[in-house]
This record gives C-alpha cells, structure tokens and sequence, in this order.
C-alpha cells in the first residue's frame, strides 16, 4: 500500500486544470446548456460572458436558422413587445483555429466579412461545417452544447423566411428567419423563437474538493478516503473496514485487530456521469512500523469498484469482489462537511 500512496503523491503534483464555465440558453422550445471553453478561445468567452453577465442577451431571439447548417443569435430583441437590436460592445479579435473545428453542437462567433469584427452574436453548428474552420480567418469555436441539441434540431426544422427585423432605426432586411407558426412581414414576438435568459450555471463535477474521509453512516468502523486529482483524469482509494472473521491464530495483530481490512484502487474519472471506476487490490503481510515486503494481488483481478457522486457531500458505492463472489451498493456521504464549500466553488475547475 505504501507503493499506491507514494504513486498518489507524485499524481498530486500535476497542476490544477483550467477553469470552464457553462451556461443555459432558455428558449421557448426548450434549453440549451453549453459548456464554454476559455482555453480554446479567452477573448471570446469573456466577450460572451460580458453580455450574459449584462443581460443583454435576455428577450432575445433566434434571427437566422438555415437547415442542416446553423442556428444564430444574440442580435435583436423584443424589449416590452417592442423589437431592437441587442447593444453591442466593441469587436474582438478573431481566435478562430483549425485545431478547434466548427463541429456539429459547437458555438462560435458571427462576424461580417472583416475578421476581427465579432461582437455579441453567436451561432450553433447544427452540423459539421468545415468551410466554417481556420487559423484567425475563419469562425471562432468557443464552446459546446453538452444538453439540448434537440432543442437546435427542433429551432433548425422550423419553417424559415425573408423577414424584416424591427429596430428602433428602422425594418433590418434579414433572410433565414425562423418563425413558430404563421411567416409574418415584420418580425412580430409571438412568432419569433425568443429567448427568455441566457444565464450561467453551476453543474456539478468531479474536483479535488472531493479529497478526504467518507463513509456510511449504518455501518461502523469502515469507510473510504479519496484522492481527487482532475488534471489527468485519476483517483486514489482506500476502502478500510473490518471482518468478524479473523485470519489464522498464528498471525499476529502488533498494532490494532488482526480483522482489519484494507483495499485499495486508482481509478479513472467519468466526468460525463460524475462517477470514478477503480480497479481493487487487496494488500497483505504487513507489519506495524516495519519495512517488510508486503504482497499486493493484481488490479482487476480481486474486483471492482464505482463512486457515483451526486453532489459535494453525497454519492453511492458499488461494488463487486470477485473471489469472494460478493456485491452491493450503498450510499456513503463525507464525515465532515469543512471542504463542501471548497468543491462547490471547484465545479468549473476540471481537466480536458
């Protein structure tokens, strides 16, 4: 066990990932959420969070939706039934990449024809656009949709058509509009697919807050500590307990019950389902302050082992131990809550 701590500690010293944010897109055919990526795209995440931070993409509407290519917002509005234009900051510089590609249910950027002139209006690839792709001449990805692509696909089957925008300047010429029901002449806000709010959130996910003691609180004198290192997507256990059942009578307790029993894993992070699967291994022959060979069995070999978290301070074990032909689930929480806070505000801090 001493060569698994050892291993954990040199995991330990990796670097924190990069911080992600994620916000909800609320239309009235249903939510969007995107995972924004600052590490793709710095200047144009800050730029977005600017006008989500201000509201100004609040009663909004989607202006443009073209089958089989995008859906594109973030223009105008209808503020107290009456349509404008959503105020816009200056334009940024273009982070478009061809690492980072226009792929379908990615978020990028619209602009004219001059490449660093972006301002608040963004679009959803609805499919693979590569003719959308470059080095600082094309299209800037800046995020993801994680959850409500049907929501694009349902916004992307609407009819569509040559509509008048109302402004408080006067009827903008736009072709591609979407509309709910009936194609009116000049953008009316029963007929427009609005967007109520587009809000940060906070999602849960894995982090290094979750690091410390956890257990069931039916069961007595056992649990498991937990090593969190999100950077690359790994984890450290260790499962303590004890058995009624104890070894030979020649073997020797020098410290504590001879019943004692420990079980150990690394584990990879499923940061999609919040839930880390570690791969058993039970550790023998040890002495008390001593630095005797001790015998570890192979990992897969002795069974498995699954934390589900449902938040910062619950989760549910299941488990399987192969030989001895057992398993069950159970619910374990942290012993003491003091870094509940700490994982809370670590939501965004994952690893890619």
């Amino acid at each position: 066990m001493i060569k698994l701590f050892r291993k954990a500690f040199v995991l330990f010293l990796i670097p924190f990932a990069v911080s992600a944010q994620t916000v909800k897109i609320e239309t009235i055919l249903g939510d969007i959420v995107v995972q924004l990526r600052p590490e793709w795209a710095p200047v144009t995440v800050e730029n977005f969070m600017n006008y989500v931070n201000d509201g100004d993409y609040n009663n909004s509407y989607i202006h443009r939706s073209y089958p089989n290519f995008v859906i594109q917002g973030g223009g105008f509005n209808f503020i107290d039934g009456v349509g404008g234009q959503v105020p816009t900051d200056s334009a940024i510089i273009n982070e478009s990449s061809v690492e980072h590609k226009n792929l379908r249910g990615t978020i990028s950027m619209a602009r004219t024809s001059s490449y660093n002139s972006a301002t608040s209006q963004w679009f959803i690839n609805v499919v693979d656009n590569p003719a959308l792709n470059g080095d600082g001449v094309g299209y800037a990805v800046f995020g993801e949709v994680i959850s409500g692509m049907d929501v694009v696909d349902t916004i992307n089957d609407l009819e569509f058509g040559t509509i008048y925008l109302p402004t408080s300047s006067g009827n903008v010429y736009a072709e591609e509009v979407p509309y709910l029901n009936s194609k009116p002449d000049v953008m009316i806000e029963s007929e427009a697919v609005m967007v109520s709010s587009v809000s940060r959130i906070d999602v849960f996910k894995i982090n290094s807050g979750l690091n410390g003691l956890w257990h069931y609180h039916e069961t007595s004198g056992s649990g498991i500590m937990l090593e969190v290192f999100p950077q690359i997507k790994k984890a450290f256990m260790a499962w303590f307990t004890y058995d009624t059942q104890l070894p030979d009578e020649n073997t020797v307790a020098n410290v504590g019950d001879a019943g004692h029993r420990w079980l150990t894993g690394i584990g990879d992070l499923d940061l999609e389902n919040n839930s880390i699967t570690f791969e058993l291994t039970s550790t023998s022959g040890g002495l008390f302050d001593n630095p005797q060979d001790t015998q570890n069995s192979e990992f897969g070999t002795y069974g498995t082992l699954i934390i589900t978290f449902n938040n910062c301070g619950e989760a549910q074990v299941s488990y399987n131990l192969i030989e001895q032909e057992l398993s069950n689930t159970f619910p374990i929480e942290k012993v003491v809550s003091d870094n509940i806070p700490l994982c809370e505000g670590l939501y965004n801090q994952i690893s890619e």
